[in-house]
């Protein structure tokens, strides 16, 4: 096994280089260890009460020698969760301080790729809370005909459907079909189209607006600031009103 992949659930390469040497020869002294690892020995000092604290890694005395041995991977799994309790009481006073510094920030972040643009609905995600709405324009229409932009389009609005987001839409009606695709079937969402020129590619969330660029690398560009997510959000309810289904 890689030790990467356990690297990604809380232990740091080094550890996992350890414990996973240890469930392949059981009981073993530092020295056996650093062997089988091929490690610095200091790095293998570190790791083994790094790892005995986190409860994967348990240890014996046998005269004067100490022997290491690896807990069962399900207690990979109890560390995990220890974890989550402990974030789980950490987060009303993350919240708090978070409270405290939002009085009316402003700012602009910018996301690139798909993954930055996950990042960036992501924020729309966790920003929001389930019966709340928010508003967007269209992508252009060029963008709208590439497979892998309808694709995420689709999945985001499912995920955002599934989580009680609701949200309203605008398009131009020669994008039916592909807005269409991306939205068939979703609860709680309402689309409409319109003839006529409009701006593209923008999400009103909030405080938040976030402008969408597929020109090249897909980038986001995200602004915070509640006059300009207000005077958008009135340019929106506008056009809506006089949109069709």
């Amino acid at each position: 096994m890689d030790p990467k992949s356990l690297a990604e659930f809380g232990l740091t390469e080094a550890e996992a280089r350890v414990y996973l040497a240890l469930l392949q020869t059981g009981k073993a002294k530092s020295g056996a260890i650093i062997k089988a690892t091929g490690l610095q020995s200091s790095t293998v000092y570190n790791a083994l009460p790094a790892l005995v604290q986190k409860g994967v890694v348990s240890y014996v005395h046998v005269g004067k020698m100490k022997y290491f041995s690896a807990e069962p991977p399900e207690s990979l799994q109890l560390f995990l969760e220890e974890k989550k309790r402990r974030l789980s009481e950490m987060l009303p006073g993350l919240k708090k301080l978070e409270a405290q510094g939002a009085r009316e920030q402003k700012s602009a972040r910018v996301f690139e790729g798909f993954k930055g643009l996950s990042s960036a609905f992501n924020d729309v995600y966790l920003t929001m809370k389930k019966g709340e709405e928010y508003c967007f324009f269209q992508m252009a229409a060029d963008a709208l005909a590439e497979k892998q932009v309808s694709f995420f389009f689709r999945k985001w609005h499912l995920r955002r459907s599934n989580a009680g987001i609701l949200a309203k839409g605008l398009a131009i009606e020669r994008t039916r079909k592909p807005m269409e695709y991306i939205f068939k079937g979703l609860p709680r969402t309402e689309l409409r189209f319109v003839d006529d020129f409009m701006p593209t590619g923008m999400v009103v969330y909030k405080n938040k607006v976030m402008l969408l660029d597929f020109a090249g690398t897909p980038t986001a560009f995200q602004i915070q600031s509640q006059s300009i997510a207000d005077s958008f959000r009135r340019v929106f309810n506008a056009k809506w009103k006089t949109a069709r289904e």
